[in-house]
């Protein structure tokens, strides 16, 4: 059964991080933010390229990995897609509290010389982000864990798979439930 490994996150809650450091070397990791950069592409020549990428893995039942924010419903067909190829999902989302976090550590991206995310972009993509996870994606997952990154190591909130789970931190289980409650359009 081939395997897809999702990072997933509103934007600055560690994705690439967390997948560089838990990743082997030999697994294919599909990123856009880094094709953009290697490539000089714009942000939907990359992301584009990064769902072909994807497409091309799941057509030739390659194990692989890739991150993405959640925030829109263009990754749904792939996830499909994935069920019919019987494609074994897991699905690390990554979540910090407030936004005004994932805020200053974008600027802070930006001054070491990574990309910037513009403010309206980060609010609307973080409750989005959760909103889609929590209530579309996690039902096509084999396996799930939403993992708080507010702090300098990293600590489950809840795991399970599909729609059943267990709860490990109820009080910052009940801030990712408001923040994927309270959608914004």
């Amino acid at each position: 059964m081939p395997k897809v490994i999702i990072f997933a996150g509103a934007n600055g809650t560690g994705k690439s991080t967390l997948a560089n450091s838990a990743l082997e070397k030999s697994t294919i990791f599909i990123n856009a933010d880094a094709i953009k950069d290697r490539e000089n592409k714009s942000s939907i020549e990359s992301g584009k390229k990064a769902l072909l990428l994807i497409e091309s893995c799941i057509n030739k039942e390659k194990d692989f990995s890739f991150e993405t924010t959640m925030s829109g419903l263009t990754l749904l067909s792939n996830f499909k897609l994935f069920k019919k190829a019987e494609y074994h999902i897991i699905v690390f989302y990554l979540f910090v509290y407030p936004v005004e976090l994932l805020v200053e550590r974008i600027k802070e991206r930006v001054k070491k010389g990574g990309h910037d995310v513009g403010l309206e972009d980060i609010v609307r993509r973080y409750y989005r982000s959760a909103h889609h996870f929590w209530n579309i994606y996690k039902s096509y997952s084999s396996e799930w864990a939403i993992i708080n990154n507010n702090e300098s190591r990293y600590r489950n909130i809840a795991v399970g798979d599909k729609d059943k789970f267990e709860i490990i931190d109820d009080q910052e289980f009940l801030i990712f439930q408001e923040v994927a409650k309270n959608v914004k359009k």
